[in-house]
Protein backbone atom coordinates (compact mmCIF):
# COMPACT_ATOMS: atom_id res chain seq x y z
CA UNK A 1 0.00 0.00 0.00
CA UNK A 2 3.16 2.50 0.80
CA UNK A 3 4.42 1.51 -2.31
CA UNK A 4 1.42 2.36 -4.31
CA UNK A 5 0.85 5.79 -2.83
CA UNK A 6 4.64 6.68 -3.54
CA UNK A 7 3.96 6.25 -6.31
CA UNK A 8 1.04 7.92 -7.08
CA UNK A 9 2.88 11.05 -5.35
CA UNK A 10 5.39 10.53 -8.14
CA UNK A 11 3.40 10.48 -10.83
CA UNK A 12 1.35 13.29 -9.50
CA UNK A 13 4.82 15.23 -9.27
CA UNK A 14 5.64 14.46 -12.72
CA UNK A 15 2.45 16.36 -13.97
CA UNK A 16 2.71 19.30 -11.58
CA UNK A 17 5.08 20.98 -14.48
CA UNK A 18 2.86 19.94 -17.44
CA UNK A 19 -0.07 21.44 -15.66
CA UNK A 20 1.47 24.64 -14.58
CA UNK A 21 2.46 25.13 -18.21
CA UNK A 22 -0.87 24.50 -19.47
CA UNK A 23 -1.16 28.25 -18.20
CA UNK A 24 1.13 31.29 -18.06
CA UNK A 25 1.96 31.04 -14.23
CA UNK A 26 4.24 34.84 -13.76
CA UNK A 27 7.29 33.96 -11.14
CA UNK A 28 6.47 37.17 -9.58
CA UNK A 29 3.71 39.69 -9.11
CA UNK A 30 3.88 43.37 -7.92
CA UNK A 31 1.18 43.94 -6.00
CA UNK A 32 0.54 47.40 -5.91
CA UNK A 33 -2.61 49.36 -3.63
CA UNK A 34 -4.88 50.90 -6.03
CA UNK A 35 -4.35 54.48 -6.50
CA UNK A 36 -7.68 55.19 -4.48
CA UNK A 37 -6.66 54.08 -2.09
CA UNK A 38 -5.24 56.19 0.63
CA UNK A 39 -1.65 54.19 2.24
CA UNK A 40 -1.94 52.66 5.49
CA UNK A 41 1.09 53.67 6.39
CA UNK A 42 3.99 55.71 4.54
CA UNK A 43 6.72 52.58 5.01
CA UNK A 44 4.30 50.59 2.82
CA UNK A 45 4.96 50.08 -0.64
CA UNK A 46 4.47 47.39 -3.03
CA UNK A 47 4.65 43.41 -2.70
CA UNK A 48 6.99 41.58 -4.53
CA UNK A 49 5.17 38.48 -4.25
CA UNK A 50 7.27 35.44 -5.16
CA UNK A 51 3.73 33.80 -7.22
CA UNK A 52 5.63 30.88 -9.05
CA UNK A 53 6.53 29.57 -5.39
CA UNK A 54 3.18 29.95 -3.96
CA UNK A 55 1.32 28.43 -7.28
CA UNK A 56 4.08 25.10 -6.76
CA UNK A 57 3.14 24.47 -3.28
CA UNK A 58 -0.47 25.02 -3.59
CA UNK A 59 -3.81 24.75 -5.88
CA UNK A 60 -4.77 28.02 -7.67
CA UNK A 61 -8.10 28.56 -5.80
CA UNK A 62 -6.10 28.51 -2.73
CA UNK A 63 -5.73 31.78 -3.76
CA UNK A 64 -8.29 32.55 -6.78
CA UNK A 65 -11.37 31.43 -4.54
CA UNK A 66 -13.71 33.00 -7.51
CA UNK A 67 -12.16 30.20 -9.80
CA UNK A 68 -14.85 28.31 -11.86
CA UNK A 69 -14.74 25.65 -14.69
CA UNK A 70 -15.56 28.78 -16.58
CA UNK A 71 -12.69 30.55 -15.86
CA UNK A 72 -9.79 28.72 -15.25
CA UNK A 73 -7.09 29.34 -16.63
CA UNK A 74 -7.98 33.41 -16.63
CA UNK A 75 -6.84 34.50 -13.74
CA UNK A 76 -8.48 38.29 -12.59
CA UNK A 77 -6.35 40.31 -10.82
CA UNK A 78 -7.15 40.40 -7.24
CA UNK A 79 -8.39 44.00 -7.59
CA UNK A 80 -11.19 42.92 -10.30
CA UNK A 81 -13.21 42.12 -6.87
CA UNK A 82 -11.42 43.08 -4.20
CA UNK A 83 -11.30 47.16 -4.92
CA UNK A 84 -13.49 49.31 -1.77
CA UNK A 85 -11.04 52.05 -0.74
CA UNK A 86 -11.81 51.11 2.93
CA UNK A 87 -10.14 48.66 5.48
CA UNK A 88 -12.90 46.95 7.03
CA UNK A 89 -15.42 45.74 4.04
CA UNK A 90 -14.60 42.05 2.74
CA UNK A 91 -14.44 43.45 -0.44
CA UNK A 92 -11.70 45.63 0.16
CA UNK A 93 -8.41 45.87 -1.55
CA UNK A 94 -7.26 45.41 2.21
CA UNK A 95 -8.86 42.53 3.34
CA UNK A 96 -7.90 40.15 0.55
CA UNK A 97 -4.41 40.40 1.73
CA UNK A 98 -5.52 41.19 5.74
CA UNK A 99 -7.76 38.98 7.33
CA UNK A 100 -8.32 35.35 8.89
CA UNK A 101 -9.67 33.85 5.35
CA UNK A 102 -7.09 30.86 4.36
CA UNK A 103 -7.69 32.78 0.60
CA UNK A 104 -5.66 35.44 2.05
CA UNK A 105 -2.12 36.12 2.36
CA UNK A 106 -2.22 36.32 6.27
CA UNK A 107 -4.72 34.00 7.11
CA UNK A 108 -3.12 31.32 5.00
CA UNK A 109 0.29 32.17 6.57
CA UNK A 110 -1.23 32.16 10.25
CA UNK A 111 -2.52 28.84 9.86
CA UNK A 112 0.73 27.70 8.82
CA UNK A 113 2.20 28.74 11.55
CA UNK A 114 -0.04 27.38 14.25
CA UNK A 115 0.62 23.84 12.42
CA UNK A 116 4.42 24.75 13.30
CA UNK A 117 4.90 24.68 9.19
CA UNK A 118 6.90 28.09 9.23
CA UNK A 119 8.36 30.62 11.32
CA UNK A 120 6.44 33.85 12.67
CA UNK A 121 6.88 36.95 10.30
CA UNK A 122 5.93 40.14 11.19
CA UNK A 123 4.73 42.63 8.34
CA UNK A 124 8.51 44.23 7.77
CA UNK A 125 10.00 40.99 7.47
CA UNK A 126 7.51 39.35 5.24
CA UNK A 127 5.43 40.94 2.39
CA UNK A 128 6.85 44.59 3.18
CA UNK A 129 9.94 44.79 3.70
CA UNK A 130 11.95 47.89 5.05
CA UNK A 131 14.53 49.27 2.59
CA UNK A 132 17.75 50.57 4.54
CA UNK A 133 16.32 54.33 3.34
CA UNK A 134 13.37 53.64 5.98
Amino acid sequence: MHRIRCLAAAFLLLLLPTALLAYEVPKEIIIKRPEKNQPMAAWVKPVTFPHGKHAVLNSCDSCHHEESDRTLGQFLPCTQCHNKPTVTETSSFYMAWHNDSTHSCLGCHRKMREAGKMPPLSCTRGCHKKTEAQ
